[in-house]
């Protein structure tokens, strides 16, 4: 596997249920929201605010729908546009008592659990991310993002080392927009410098991944093994896979079509 730098290709990975999956088992992490819940009550108790844990867990469990539904139609906000919105949901008023450095404060507290309580990394994800990197290949990250910020994914992503794999990541709460649509697709494209016809996208979503990539023009890859969406599509990729450890044979077939 090799690919010539004056002709570049790329391929460009989902995320969750990708190359990470929740440590408890879940599509949504029961636990990390658990810490969220218990963190936001005590940096809002420092901020003189007393708003009950329950309060808390109730609206982080409708953001996380609302941002579920939101993505499935290509929406999203910027991380800190969800804090605000997670604080107004718990108190309309709320956002104006604490002010901008409460918001932040907040905000930090929200990224912290992530870190406590990280997803793992699919078995063989590291291996076939560094394999496809060496062999010349662009490699991007196209991921519809929670309620976390795109600086402590990079974080997480330091730690594990993986982030010197990616030549460009795309966040869909860094850039206000989510898979399926193309813009994000689009984007990425144009930060790696590769035409659509000449890049591949794996992902477990056939919605988002499968059939938004596919409307971009690129060529797809569906994770059988992930946690797919409700919403359902009738477009079909043209490799399947039930695990990374299957990805590199995937790849080596795709780029024998495209000069050949």
């Amino acid at each position: 596997m090799a690919v010539s730098s004056t002709n570049p290709a790329a391929v460009t990975f989902d995320l969750w249920q990708t190359l990470v999956f929740e440590s408890d088992g879940s599509a949504r992490s029961g636990i990390r929201r658990k810490i969220r819940a218990d963190y936001g009550e005590a940096a809002l108790s420092q901020l003189g605010e007393s708003v009950s844990r329950e309060t808390i867990d109730g609206a982080l469990r409708d953001l996380s729908e609302e941002i579920t539904v939101g993505h499935d139609e290509g929406f999203d906000r910027t991380y800190d546009e969800w804090v605000a919105h997670l604080i107004d949901r718990i108190d309309p008023d709320l956002a104006r008592r604490i002010g901008q450095a409460g918001l932040d404060t907040f905000g930090a507290v929200i990224d912290q659990s992530f870190i406590e309580s990280p997803p793992q990394l699919v078995d063989g994800a590291a291996d076939v991310l560094a394999s496809l990197s060496s062999s010349g290949l662009k490699i991007g990250l196209i991921s519809n993002t929670g309620l976390t910020s795109p600086a402590t994914y990079e974080k997480w992503f330091s730690t594990i080392n993986v982030l010197s794999s990616f030549d460009y990541i795309a966040f869909s709460n860094g850039l206000a927009v989510a898979k399926p649509s193309r813009k994000i697709f689009n984007a990425t494209l144009s930060q790696l410098g590769v035409e659509p016809a000449r890049a591949l996208h794996i992902g477990d979503n056939m919605h988002t991944d499968v059939a938004g990539a596919a409307a971009a023009g690129m060529s797809t890859v569906w994770v059988r093994g992930g946690i797919d969406s409700p919403v359902n599509t009738s477009y079909d990729p043209d490799y399947t896979i039930d695990s990374m450890v299957e990805l590199l044979p995937a790849v080596d077939r795709w780029l024998a079509t495209l000069d050949g």
